[in-house]
């Protein structure tokens, strides 16, 4: 921060941060970066006494007024989601297990040499803070986000997306620190190294079949939750189809906002639905979910009555218990033990006059199970 700096650059800051919160609301953790800038730099108070950081400010919580104005109108329902997110709803319970599957995350993700050096960082510089003003700069943008994060994963579990605000600086300051320092170079090609081999096979996760003579089983695939979704649409929408023969129209029912959107997109006949009205829908609430309570044109109870539908449900088996050191030995892997029978929402057993069930659908690439769905057939929208 240059002691020239004047009001219009603080005006950028100020719009960038406001346009960031309306994108993602962690945008607003920068107000928290800033304050402790201003605490542990105290040449960069002056700017305390000038307009320009009250302009940013003012800017910043003039863009957040449709975000705030539309949640006071609808029971703050934004704030209660994200608190659930938090862990905020449940009781405390002291763990480990938190912590340690958050530190785990973030070094697989992050890369294991750059996650350690951009640690080892955070930490080393702290003896010159003083002396270097634009380190210090990267470490208050985003040390309280990491380092708030990993602390609140001692209450709950921590999303390893959450603190995406706070690599960039992270990472600038690794960059700063380790310039130039003797040693730190043969870390950088490993690190380079390793980077370019998972985003290769993070992106084309069949080579591990090649590389290893054996495919991964499709449940511990890395691509497993972006693959398979045309072949799940197709099976649900035939369903569908064969219940429409039976004589009256038939939609499709979700039990999760996530599978009800890629139903949608990779079914060609809900994507041509979608002129007139909607033919997936999700699983209609009292309260406020997700996003699909606030759209009218998604409530099939007011667009679909009389009519029948499929119900579905997607989820998951993992591999049997020790599958990684049989699938070293190529050989072949079973699943672990199955869940409980899968139960209807007693929703949709009171929307309607009768249901189906139709039983278990195994979503297979090859012989490879990516995922399963339960299907019920429901007839008579009350």
């Amino acid at each position: 921060v240059q002691s020239d700096g004047r009001a219009r650059h603080w005006l950028v800051v100020g719009l960038a941060m406001g346009l960031g919160f309306l994108c993602k609301y962690s945008a607003a953790f920068q107000i928290i970066c800033w304050a402790v800038f201003f605490l542990l730099w105290p040449a960069g108070r002056m700017h305390l006494r000038r307009p320009g950081p009250w302009l940013a400010l003012l800017v910043f919580l003039l863009c957040s007024l449709p975000v705030v104005i539309w949640n006071a109108e609808h029971g703050w329902i934004t704030v209660n989601h994200v608190a659930g997110n938090a862990g905020l709803h449940g009781r405390w319970h002291p763990t480990l297990r938190y912590f340690l599957e958050f530190l785990f995350s973030e070094l697989g993700l992050l890369n294991p040499i750059f996650f350690i050096g951009a640690l080892w960082a955070l930490f080393a510089f702290w003896p010159q803070r003083h002396e270097r003003p634009l380190w210090l700069y990267f470490f208050c943008m985003g040390a309280p986000v990491f380092l708030g994060y990993w602390l609140w994963s001692f209450h709950s579990r921590v999303q390893p997306n959450w603190i995406a605000p706070a690599v960039l600086p992270m990472f600038c300051l690794m960059l700063l620190y380790w310039h130039g320092r003797r040693g730190a170079k043969p870390f950088l090609a490993v690190g380079l190294v390793l980077g370019l081999v998972a985003v290769t096979l993070l992106h084309q996760s069949n080579y591990i079949g090649k590389i290893t003579g054996q495919l991964l089983p499709g449940q511990v695939d890395p691509l497993r939750r972006v693959r398979a979704w045309t072949d799940t649409a197709a099976l649900v929408e035939a369903e569908r189809g064969r219940l429409e023969t039976e004589g009256k129209p038939a939609f499709i029912i979700a039990d999760h906002y996530g599978l009800t959107g890629l139903c949608t997109f990779y079914s060609s006949q809900a994507r041509a639905a979608l002129s007139e009205k909607p033919l997936v829908y999700c699983v209609d609430a009292d309260q406020p979910s997700n996003q699909f309570y606030y759209w009218p044109e998604y409530r099939y109870r007011d667009n679909r009555k009389g009519q029948n539908a499929i119900d579905v449900a997607d989820y998951l088996i993992p591999p049997e218990p020790g599958w990684f050191w049989k699938w070293l030995k190529q050989q072949p892997v079973g699943q672990a033990d199955s869940p409980p029978p899968r139960l209807l929402s007693p929703r949709i057993v009171q929307e309607f006059d009768s249901v189906t069930d139709l039983g278990d659908f195994e979503i297979k690439q090859g012989n490879r199970v990516f995922r399963r769905v339960h299907l019920w057939a429901c007839y008579n929208l009350k």
